[in-house]
């Protein structure tokens, strides 16, 4: 993911702002999945390895229901969504990703061979007079003068940090100032980066294909990072130490299972990726902030919108959108398929 500000990219700030803000998007995406205070795995929970047909549930409404397919092709689970002479294929994605993962990209070249666009995910945008309240204001995200991280954690937590921090070769006083929210946030980036994970994946990979096939590529909206700024910085005390422990709990559950979800979804198997995949135990510590709430409705809608659009012109495009948004009910499938769309499972082995 690539961050903007008006005038230049996140990669031309000074240092210590260009952490602060990767640090503030992490806040704020961690939150983007959130649907229930305490999560089971996956929100969708699919039973079979590709749920492709969709019918009424008992409140009228529309819902993606889980189908046995009896032969699974080759690759990650796509779905084509048509509507006239128009069709989208869609590409589910999953967070993170091993960077050396090898999954059979077969299909998704064919489905952009010929098609008008790729759609990603947004890229979070910070204003010019944000990034300079944020060069001022950074103390508001850091422990008070003379305190440490590791020094000011209770010990069960202490033990945590000095354990992770062991593992990936990294030292307390990397991490001294934060406030823990914070330091869990740096914690799981730099957990992943230690072990071969990619926030950007499976995007990327799709967007140099598309270079390669000189489809262009565009996002599904953007979104203002001000706001969450502000939640970053006015976190209470309880809500900082119940923040870092859901990165630890991320973490422990990237590092047991992160690969075999990775897998799975490698192979389409959506019913092993429900069983060993979370969504982010970040949404507890901030799934009662006001500023985070709207996160899910606005990335499902953008999804719909931007889809809809689409195919308001005949042809063909594709998108990535992440595997929360697209199957959770009342998803970007679910509403999609309520507005008259044709959900189906794409055969593009040929």
């Amino acid at each position: 993911m690539r961050i903007m500000f008006k005038g230049g990219s996140i990669d031309s700030m000074p240092a210590p702002i260009r952490l602060l803000v990767l640090a503030t998007v992490a806040l704020a995406l961690a939150g983007s999945a959130a649907a229930q205070t305490t999560p089971p795995a996956a929100p969708w929970a699919p039973s079979g390895p590709a749920p492709w047909d969709t019918g009424p549930t008992p409140s009228g409404g529309v819902t993606v229901a889980p189908v046995e397919v009896v032969k699974r092709l080759p690759g990650p689970a796509l779905w084509r969504v048509t509507k006239g002479p128009s069709e989208v294929i869609i590409l589910g994605g999953l967070t993170p990703l091993p960077h050396m993962l090898e999954w059979n990209t077969l299909r998704m070249e064919h489905a952009l061979n010929g098609a008008d666009a790729l759609y990603l995910q947004p890229r979070p945008k910070l204003g010019a007079m944000e990034v300079i309240g944020l060069a001022f204001n950074k103390g508001a995200l850091q422990l008070p003068r003379g305190q440490t991280l590791d020094k000011s954690l209770p010990p069960k937590e202490r033990a945590r940090l000095l354990n992770l921090l062991a593992n990936i070769h990294k030292k307390p006083a990397d991490y001294a100032r934060w406030k823990p929210a914070i330091a869990g946030l740096l914690l799981i980036a730099d957990f992943r980066r230690a072990a071969g994970l990619s926030d950007g994946k499976p995007g990327t990979t799709v967007m140099h294909m598309a270079n390669d096939a000189h489809v262009p590529v565009r996002y599904v909206g953007d979104f203002d990072l001000g706001p969450y700024i502000k939640t970053a910085a006015t976190l209470s005390q309880a809500a900082n130490l119940a923040c870092f422990d859901a990165a630890m709990d991320d973490i422990d559950q990237e590092s047991a299972h992160g690969r075999e979800a990775a897998s799975a979804w490698a192979n389409a198997d959506l019913k092993t990726v429900g069983e060993t995949y979370k969504v982010s135990v970040l949404d507890r510590c901030l799934l009662q902030l006001p500023s985070v709430q709207g996160l899910l409705e606005k990335g499902t809608q953008q999804g719909v919108t931007t889809i809809e659009t689409a195919m308001i012109t005949p042809g063909k495009s594709v998108a990535v959108i992440d595997l929360n948004f697209l199957l959770r009910p009342n998803g970007i499938l679910d509403r999609l398929k309520a507005d008259g769309a044709t959900i189906s499972i794409p055969d593009l082995t040929r």
